[in-house]
Order: structure tokens, then sequence, then C-alpha cells
């Protein structure tokens, strides 16, 4: 969800273990596509490629925790909430589902830790304020959607019936510690003693 903390998470805990974690940052749309369906295939076929690449590297390097900033469920709740705000006709969602389906990006998972990070949309823009007269971003400023999007992600099993997940509402709560007590325990064992990971300056923003 916009504003729930996702990217500052990552870069703190980037920051704190240099060495030990690699993110994916936010795959970004073409600059230039034919269509709504074109974006979808190349932003999910780039989650696809992300997956491979992590499972890969578990495999050469053991040491190494990686992480995906936003994933196809981002891909997926922003159609949901184009279609169901009348932005975008209901079946460029449906394309994107089931081009997820062809993908084999909604199977089960159990090499992977999926985290859904949500709030609600008035707290989504006050965290973004900064941002709220930039016209490129104004979608994301919109109740609407917004409410649209958190309505995607809070039936996620309605749409995901064979995905794990853990969905943590960081609404009114500093995002470390709610991130960190989700981990599962052989990841945080990898990780710094949690008192190095949690200081004034670890809100969610």
């Amino acid at each position: 969800m916009p504003g729930a903390g996702k990217t500052t998470l990552l870069l703190r805990l980037r920051t704190a273990l240099p060495h030990h974690l690699l993110v994916f940052p936010e795959a970004q749309p073409p600059e230039e596509s034919s269509s709504d369906a074109e974006t979808a295939r190349i932003l999910l076929v780039k989650a696809r490629d992300r997956l491979e690449t992590a499972r890969h590297l578990a495999r050469t390097r053991p040491d190494l925790i990686v992480a995906s900033d936003r994933c196809h469920i981002g891909v997926l709740a922003y159609r949901y909430a184009l279609a169901a705000t009348d932005r975008a006709p209901s079946g460029d969602f449906e394309h994107a589902l089931a081009l997820c389906h062809d993908l084999k990006l909604l199977r089960p998972q159990p090499d992977l830790t999926l985290l859904v990070l949500m709030t609600d949309p008035g707290t989504s823009v006050s965290r973004r304020a900064a941002y709220a007269d930039d016209q490129r971003y104004s979608l994301w400023f919109d109740h609407g959607f917004l409410t649209a999007y958190r309505d995607f992600l809070d039936n996620l099993p309605v749409w995901l019936p064979t995905t794990t997940f853990t969905a943590l509402d960081v609404t009114g709560t500093s995002g470390w510690p709610t991130l960190l007590d989700a981990l599962p325990s052989h990841l945080v064992r990898r990780l710094l003693p949690r008192e190095a990971l949690i200081d004034s300056s670890s809100e969610a923003v």
C-alpha cells in the first residue's frame, strides 16, 4: 500500500546490512508501451524474473538476503483499483490476473516470504504529503482509488487463494518492530541485533 513504509524499511535494512542484503527497487513501467496490457506483461515478467534470480542467488550466495520492493500483487492491486473507479475496463485487471497464472506467480511459493504492508487511505496520503502537488502522482492521492486499492489487499485470498502471505496493518505503528516480528526466525537470526535496527528514525513513512 502506498505510504505503508515499504521503501523506507528496505532502505534501512540495506543500510544496516550492506553486504548481506540485495534489494530489487520498485519496477518501473516502460516509458512507451502500446497498451496497458503490454505494460502489465512487462512488469509481471520482471516479477517472475526476480523470483528466478532470487532462487539462483539462494543457491550460490547463501549468506545473502534478497528482497523486492513490490511484486505482482502491486501490479494487480493497481489494475483492480483502476477498474473499480471506472478508470479502466475490468478486462485489464482480468488480463493481468491471467498473466500471473501463466507466469506461475500465483502458485505456492514455500521458499518466499511475502509481506503485505497496509495502511488506510488517509494515512497513505498524509505520509506522502510532500508529493501532493506533483501532478504526476495525482492518482495516488485520490481517496477513491486508494480505498479500492486497500479493498483488493483486504480480499487477497479471494483473488490469490493459493498464495501464502503475511498482511500487516502499519497504520498506527512504527514499521520496524512490526516488520521484524513478522519475519521468519531463520531470517531474523541473520539480521543485526534488534536494538541496532530500531531507533528514533525508524518510523515507516
